[in-house]
């Protein structure tokens, strides 16, 4: 339960991060849009190619909402986190 609470709050965290990023790049609809569709666009890519791999992410709501503000560094960290947990 621990160890949930802290990728929750590092998860918080690092949202909280790029959001400051995009906001001060003065783009930060169009910063914010690109990383949205970039980020789902490979979560989506890496659900559809899991039958291949072996190695898959649901497309919830969480993964969506990581994929959506972190982009493919999000997606990148969801699949590494599923590869050293093996959840």
């Amino acid at each position: 339960m621990m160890s949930q609470s802290l990728l929750l709050a590092a998860a918080g965290a690092a949202c909280i991060t790029v959001l400051a990023a995009l906001w001060r790049s003065g783009k930060f609809l169009r910063a914010l849009l690109f990383s949205a569709v970039t980020g789902n666009l490979a979560l989506f890519g890496v659900a559809y190619l899991g039958a291949f791999t072996g190695v898959t992410i649901a497309p919830g709501p969480i993964s969506v909402s990581i994929a959506t503000v972190l982009g493919i560094p999000g997606v990148i960290l969801m699949l590494a986190l599923r590869l050293i947990f093996r959840a």
